[in-house]
């Protein structure tokens, strides 16, 4: 339950941030992701050489992480699309988690309409990705936006979900003590 809140607090955080600096959180996210792919690909050169590998197959890896990366670092307007494409993707699949999850929660919880909100939040703002990608400048924005709603409306989901558990386990403490009393 702790974890819960700590991830939603991280997760809002993080959300209120690219909120707040949209195409500065969007072209940080592309950057972040290329120097990891190029760090991967680097520890994959490291590998290959001390186990002295020397099939082809064995370097292609660390070739395609590379020369992705540095893609991703040099070419971020380009890469911008591929990003959103996968955050697409994301939000499509939250939805539908989310959705998934309220149906679930509708007989144990009274708060199980929350989940049902961020599917819908999250198939609103993929429309909007839909919109925006065959423009580059345009989608910077709309990506860091797009990031900060989601991350903003689920960490406000895992802290009100984790303040809750907090609450029921301290009810569930006291009914247990109580009855090992009697």
């Amino acid at each position: 339950m702790n974890l819960l809140i700590i991830w939603g607090l991280l997760l809002l955080i993080l959300g209120i941030v690219a909120l707040v600096v949209p195409a500065v959180f969007t072209y940080s996210s592309l950057i972040f992701f290329g120097a990891v792919m190029f760090a991967s690909g680097l520890m994959w050169v490291f590998f290959n050489l001390n186990s002295k590998h020397s099939g082809a197959g064995g370097w292609f890896k660390p070739f395609i992480l590379i020369l992705i990366g540095l893609l991703f670092m040099l070419f971020p307007d380009q890469t911008l699309v591929i990003l959103s494409v996968f955050l697409l993707i994301y939000l499509l699949t939250d939805a539908f988690a989310s959705f998934w999850l309220a149906i679930e929660l509708k007989a144990k919880l009274k708060s199980w309409f929350l989940m049902l909100l961020n599917g819908f939040a999250d198939l609103v703002l993929a429309a909007i990705l839909i919109w925006a990608l065959p423009h580059p400048k345009l989608l910077a924005q709309l990506f860091g936006i797009i990031i900060g709603v989601s991350l903003v409306i689920d960490g406000v989901l895992l802290l009100w979900y984790g303040w809750r558990l907090k609450i029921y386990i301290e009810k569930y403490k006291k009914l247990v003590a109580s009855q090992n009393q009697t």
